[in-house]
């Protein structure tokens, strides 16, 4: 057994605590054990602990074997002298604090269920898509509804450290703030990075003063990201060029490389022309977006903001200079719900924290109950072991769950995990 999941067992009381003594026979009962030191020191913090008829409090050391006291040196260091118990699985050794005094142990290795080891073994070590595949359907449902509320609510938090961090970054901007996060958006994934220089290489008090213009708006975002320095045949790319070549002078600005737009096996709707196409008429569009985002209650007039069609030239174009059949410009709904999802949302939870407006961040909250539940590889995943996602806070909770818990094998800090360790 390792000390991850010794100190689990532990933690969460899975063990029999009936009739337990320490290893001189001294009575042992456990009113508290502890709190989870992060921290240098003791494993267990403000644990109560009654020896014989003497109540203790204080701190708790876990080990797998009591010998490892002193192969950490704990009777050197005067930190661990307010330890009142020693939790082993296995008593090898007499201990003794830095002051000489011998430290009560209590071993535990015949008071934790076979079944337990045997289920961390089976979680640990198999290959299904989730560790926990074949026991999913002995959970109940409360568990995974906990399990899921806490996963969505982390997955938040995420995203708002990194809105909290460009909060920082612009000098407290919300408007770069929004722009920056719109922009990383359009990206969707493999180009978020590229979009997300663009925003920071064209600062969004340029673009406003080019607002009511958009093809200035379009020299400025197919410029910056690259795509006007070389000359090819196409009148309308001409035009953009010669905008972008007075704009830039003006404003000071440098193209990027174009090689940082990823098009690769990308179907043409998805292409970064046609992604900085919609970028640029939402931005034509947007007149204080974010003010009518924070106003406007309700999801789909919110959700239409960002539909944002392409220019005319975009209709029958995926490329510059090559034409197609004509097709649509529009913002597919998924997409659109991807952008409210993934930067209105934590924007808007932030900026209600910021003002102290509990109203205006619970307002994100309540959209991602209202969207409905994202498609994805691994939604249909969970969906075939009977778990199912009906909102888009449901399905970030599964898509948390997976990536940052399950794929990393972290049985031991989820619940369902708990549970399956708990099981006869």
């Amino acid at each position: 057994m390792n000390e991850e999941l010794f100190q689990f067992i532990w933690q969460t009381g899975l063990f029999n605590s009936f009739e337990l003594k320490t290893s001189k026979g001294q009575k042992v009962d456990i009113f508290k054990r502890g709190n989870l030191n992060t921290n240098a020191g003791p494993d267990f913090l403000n644990a109560h602990v009654k020896i014989d008829d003497t109540l203790w409090i204080g701190n708790v050391e876990l080990h797998t074997h009591s010998h490892l006291w002193n192969t950490h040196k704990h009777q050197d260091n005067p930190a661990y002298n307010n330890t009142i118990l020693h939790v082993v699985l296995k008593d090898d050794m007499d201990c003794f604090r830095n002051d000489g005094s011998l430290l009560p142990c209590i071993a535990l290795e015949n008071k934790i269920q076979t079944s337990l080891l045997q289920h961390y073994d089976f979680l640990k070590g198999n290959q299904d898509w989730v560790s926990c595949a074949k026991r999913l359907p002995l959970i109940d449902q409360f568990t995974i509804s906990q399990v899921l509320e806490r996963k969505s609510i982390e997955r938040l938090e995420r995203k708002t450290n990194w809105v909290k961090g460009l909060l920082q970054q612009s000098n407290n901007d919300w408007h770069t703030v929004f722009y920056v996060s719109i922009a990383r958006c359009f990206g969707f994934g493999i180009n978020g990075n590229a979009f997300e220089q663009l925003a920071f290489s064209l600062p969004i008090t340029i673009i406003a003063k080019h607002q009511s213009n958009l093809l200035q708006i379009e020299s400025l975002i197919f410029g910056v990201a690259g795509y006007l320095t070389e000359k090819i045949d196409c009148t309308y790319h001409e035009t953009l060029r010669k905008e972008w070549q007075f704009l830039s002078k003006k404003y000071h600005l440098k193209a990027m490389e174009k090689s940082v737009f990823k098009q690769m096996r990308m179907r043409p709707g998805n292409l970064p022309t046609m992604r900085l196409a919609q970028f640029s008429k939402l931005i034509f569009n947007s007149h204080h977006l974010l003010s009518q985002v924070i106003e406007e209650t309700d999801v789909k007039k919110i959700l239409n903001f960002f539909k944002s069609p392409g220019s005319e030239y975009w209709q029958t174009h995926y490329v510059f200079g090559k034409e197609s059949k004509a097709h649509s410009t529009d913002l597919s709904v998924s997409s659109m719900q991807s952008v409210l999802i993934n930067s209105v949302v934590p924007v808007l939870f932030v900026y209600g924290q910021q003002l102290s407006n509990e109203s205006i961040s619970q307002k994100a909250l309540n959209i991602l109950h209202q969207l409905p539940s994202e498609s994805n590889q691994i939604i249909t995943n969970w969906s075939q072991y009977g778990i199912h996602s009906r909102t888009a806070f449901d399905s970030q909770a599964l898509i948390e769950l997976k990536q940052n818990n399950c794929d990393l094998k972290l049985c031991l800090n989820c619940k369902i995990g708990s549970k399956i360790l708990s099981l006869k």
